[in-house]
């Protein structure tokens, strides 16, 4: 039985060859057919190595092949018509073989389908810039709805310069607690960002100091008991994220790239999914809170 297989599996793959007019045109007609290794195509000693013996080729590239050119395996299996008698155990066994794989190949070859085997987990939004994350998401909207958040990034703009003083005090005297972790402004992490996004040396540094003001301002405004409700440290880290998370629900995520300006970058909205234990949520609350162990206290 192997032997024989063995011999079908060279006949079918030689035949293959010959009608794509070569090794190389059969594995990428194999590609296109969705059979392949995961670096992408066969190569065309694989190919030759498969017709002499040398190895054996998976399944999938001998029934591609087979389908591919119209090659019949019953016929070079030697399975009989349901008519035939002789050794009924060893045909029903070939047939039976022969159903599955085809069915494989028919599995591998078929247009795929609406539902997507791809998991998106727990991100529910994908933003092209922090923009459009901003006009979907509005920052005073998500404030304004929320009990606890936590923020980190490089200077916080979305939270110290898109909301008033006034408002942003009202929030917080009405319970709202607020964990702000800026890049140090005096660190080498903030002069590094300022070479990646090819700024003058100081120009990011100018930006964190005036946006912690606008946050020690806040303080000093509010009641004795709503400025304990916001608590402000620094760290000094090669900036990677800009992390906004609300309530232990919902993270608001958007990295940092190499030569690209923060609010340029694309930016994800995740909700934590108790279906999802293994989603990104909780990636990226770790993250916050990692940093945020490390970082520095701002005092008023």
């Amino acid at each position: 039985m192997s032997q024989t297989w063995d011999a079908v599996v060279r006949d079918v793959l030689d035949q293959a060859r010959r009608a794509a007019g070569g090794g190389a045109p059969l594995a990428l007609a194999l590609r296109s057919a969705n059979v392949g290794p995961e670096s992408g195509t066969y190569s065309e000693s694989a190919v030759s190595n498969w017709i002499k013996g040398r190895a054996r080729p998976p399944a999938d590239v001998v029934l591609a092949a087979a389908s591919l050119y119209g090659l019949s395996l019953d016929s070079r299996l030697g399975v009989e018509t349901p008519g035939t008698t002789s050794d009924p155990e060893g045909i029903d066994e070939l047939r039976g073989a022969v159903h599955r794989l085809e069915t494989l190949v028919h599995e591998r070859l078929a247009p795929r389908a609406d539902d997507s085997p791809w998991s998106t987990r727990d991100v529910r939004g994908v933003f092209a810039t922090r923009s459009e994350a901003q006009a979907a998401v509005p920052v005073l909207r998500t404030l304004a709805a929320a009990e606890h958040v936590d923020a980190m990034g490089l200077s916080l703009n979305a939270l110290c310069q898109t909301v008033s003083d006034v408002t942003l005090a009202e929030l917080v005297e009405n319970g709202l607690t607020l964990r702000c972790l800026f890049l140090d402004p005096n660190g080498k992490a903030t002069k590094a960002r300022e070479a990646e996004e090819g700024h003058p040396a100081g120009h990011l540094t100018k930006l964190t100091r005036a946006n912690l003001l606008v946050i020690q301002r806040l303080r000093d405004r509010l009641s004795p008991e709503a400025g304990e409700r916001v608590q402000v440290r620094t760290y000094d880290e090669t900036v990677r994220f800009n992390i906004t998370n609300i309530d232990g629900v919902r993270s608001l995520v958007q990295p940092y790239l190499p030569n690209v300006r923060g609010l340029d970058a694309p930016t994800f909205l995740i909700d934590a999914d108790d279906d999802e234990p293994h989603g990104l949520y909780p990636v990226f609350e770790r993250v916050f809170t990692e940093t945020w162990e490390r970082g520095r206290d701002v005092e008023h």
